[in-house]
């Protein structure tokens, strides 16, 4: 008799981020304050062995406030930022978005990925769309979705 049973690995193909339940997480600390937006629904995707490279999208705000949150109207801009950089993502392949990260002085937004050879060319697209903003991206491999884990609730 076997204890162990064949996991079932779902099928990444139509992966992608619509009508998933978010939770907000409130840090504060030495640096202000930090919202950090947590897509709950991904915990179903982690550590799937097809999505095991971590990108990450860091935005300087043009009007920073390290002692608070951004500007209404800059924080509106980043709303379409955002959209346009899951837009950007999954032209790479199947993908989903798990974080987004906002301070007084930027905004992060975080996915996993299946291939990592769109990444240079989303970012290069980024840094065109949005040429008003100091476009920062990094991609890495994090098959045990640590990056995702150190925010999302147990």
């Amino acid at each position: 008799m076997w204890l162990f049973k064949k996991q079932e690995i779902k099928d990444i193909t139509n992966l992608n981020s619509d009508d998933h339940a978010w939770s907000v997480i409130e840090v504060s600390g030495g640096e202000g304050p930090m919202l950090v937006r947590v897509n709950d629904t991904a915990k179903e995707w982690a550590k799937h062995p097809k999505l095991t490279i971590r990108v990450g999208f860091a935005i300087p705000l043009k009007t920073q406030n390290p002692d608070g949150m951004p500007n209404p109207e800059e924080n509106k801009a980043f709303n379409k930022i955002e959209d346009e950089l899951c837009n950007l993502i999954s032209k790479t392949g199947p993908s989903i978005q798990v974080l987004a990260v906002t301070t007084g002085t930027f905004k992060e937004f975080v996915f996993y990925i299946e291939n990592a050879s769109g990444i240079e060319g989303a970012h290069k697209e980024a840094i065109t769309k949005f040429s008003e903003y100091e476009v920062q991206c990094y991609g890495e491999n994090d098959p045990k979705w640590q990056g995702y884990f150190q925010w999302q609730k147990a």
